[in-house]
């Protein structure tokens, strides 16, 4: 009776762990997918379907992407609703190949958890939410990885679900998953049906289980009590916000270090804005093309940077209620529009200044390349500048800017030792650290670039040490790198 080969024994136990994502299954230079997964991709990426033996009478469907560019063909996987689960090589093939690489899932990217900076909208939040649903109330967490934001709110009135529809529309979320009780009622409602929010994603219904949920948040931000986070107990919020941490670390396999708080919404502190209001005030999109192009957010966005932009919008869509936080804001708009020629040099710096936030959650994804390091240099290095013109503003908003704006005089230091000044795209190819950074660096670049002197050297001295005037350094694909002595000299050889 035929039986399937070792690798696709591994594959299919790799698959039957991830049974809602397309696998990438790391073969060489190649992401393979097979059987029912290569069937669907292939459509949807319009790759030629081959075959591969597994060892069953028939082939296994099979098709593949070159590694190096797996991230586009990922990316419209997941904006065609599918995820996509990275299984990579974690071991070396060894020679002949006899023994079984070592294969895990190192990360599946969904819709609200992608961190390629080509496929987000850096104006915009790319928010994964969840939510929770019992029988007289409801809460919604919503985190976006690539910032670091993390938010909650509970929902207790009697128009609930109504309030808890329009906060969902209102920050419109690339992804949501839910308890089986909020899956089953909003995958039939109308925003959903027709689209106008994604489908719910049931997850793991103990994730949502409120003692589970809370040692789970414990565990997240190293805490003894919730209070600290200003989650208060039996709360509600705490069963969205566990569930989502657990997606967030079943998904991206890492510590997630760039969320670090929760802010807790309460529902007096901003105006209740519905779909329609939305909708009809052309807030954020127009009516007629659902662009952004002619909405009230087009009008006012004059930011220089995507921090600034997110901002701005998330200012529109959730207006102040409280009278004297709004006072509060508007003294510090006015005090800016009364110095214009502080504000337009304040302007002119934030021009140079590149997305912090997400710089900040490469680091914390893993991702960050050299070129990322110095963007995160060159906008550090402005912060003293603008904390100078800021000085010339006398309103408490301005004031409390100013304070939180700290020293990173030794991060800015640390990258200009270490980053080089022109570095490649990648890491792959190496050569992003200065010389003189690193000692055993710079020896084993010697070595590297003249290896032929470094070897000769080495011979020499070594026919020295031992006396043996025929040894010699010599290399070969079977043994690599060998000392080579003749018969006659083998009684010299130090044992």
């Amino acid at each position: 009776m035929a039986e399937l080969s070792p690798m696709m024994k591994q594959y299919l136990l790799t698959k039957e762990k991830h049974k809602d994502c397309i696998v990438f299954y790391r073969l060489g230079d190649f992401y393979e997918m097979f059987f029912d997964d290569a069937i669907k991709a292939s459509e949807l990426l319009d790759l030629t379907l081959t075959g591969r033996d597994c060892g069953l009478d028939e082939r296994a469907p099979m098709c593949g992407v070159p590694f190096h560019a797996a991230d586009e063909y990922i990316a419209k996987l997941v904006s065609l609703g599918e995820k996509v689960a990275v299984c990579e090589q974690l071991t070396e093939p060894t020679k002949g190949g006899k023994d079984l690489v070592q294969r895990d899932v190192v990360k599946i990217v969904s819709a609200g958890t992608i961190t390629n900076d080509d496929l987000i909208d850096n104006k915009q939040n790319n928010f994964l939410a969840c939510v929770y649903l019992d029988d007289n109330q409801a809460s919604m967490a919503w985190a976006d990885i690539t910032t670091g934001e993390f938010f909650t709110k509970c929902f207790k009135s009697e128009k609930f679900l109504s309030e808890l529809s329009n906060e969902l529309i209102k920050i419109s979320p690339a992804e949501i998953i839910s308890n089986n009780k909020a899956s089953e009622f909003f995958n039939q409602s109308p925003i959903v049906v027709h689209n106008i929010l994604p489908k719910f994603t049931y997850f793991t219904q103990s994730e949502f289980d409120y003692s589970i949920a809370e040692q789970t948040i414990k565990s997240q931000f190293g805490l003894h009590k919730l209070s600290s986070l200003g989650l208060k107990e039996n709360s509600c919020v705490i069963n969205s916000c566990g569930a989502l941490i657990a997606y967030l670390k079943e998904t991206q396999k890492h510590a997630l270090l760039n969320l670090k708080s929760i802010k807790v919404e309460e529902q007096a502190d901003f105006m209740m804005l519905d779909a329609n209001a939305i909708r009809n005030l052309e807030l954020v999109k127009t009516i007629h093309d659902g662009k952004r192009y002619g909405s009230l957010l087009w009008l006012l966005d004059k930011t220089r940077t995507g921090m600034g932009a997110r901002k701005l919008q998330s200012w529109i869509l959730s207006p102040l209620n409280d009278k004297s936080k709004i006072e509060y804001r508007l003294n510090g708009v006015e005090s800016l529009y009364n110095n214009t020629l502080i504000r337009q040099s304040i302007s002119q710096i934030l021009g140079s200044v590149k997305d912090i936030g997400r710089l900040a959650g490469k680091i914390s994804n893993g991702n960050l390349m050299p070129a990322d390091c110095l963007a995160l240099k060159n906008s550090l290095e402005v912060l003293p500048s603008i904390k100078f013109q800021l000085l010339g503003i006398e309103s408490d908003f301005i004031r409390d800017i100013d304070e939180k704006l700290e020293d990173f005089s030794d991060v800015i230091k640390l990258i200009s030792c270490a980053i080089s000044d022109n570095p490649k795209a990648t890491t792959k190819d190496g050569g992003y650290i200065k010389d003189g950074y690193n000692q055993n660096l710079d020896e084993l670049r010697s070595i590297s670039k003249n290896s032929k002197v470094y070897l000769s050297n080495l011979e020499n001295e070594e026919r020295e040490k031992t006396g043996i005037k025929t040894l010699r350094i010599a290399y070969n694909r079977v043994f690599g790198y060998y000392i080579e002595v003749t018969n006659s000299f083998k009684d010299k050889i130090p044992y």
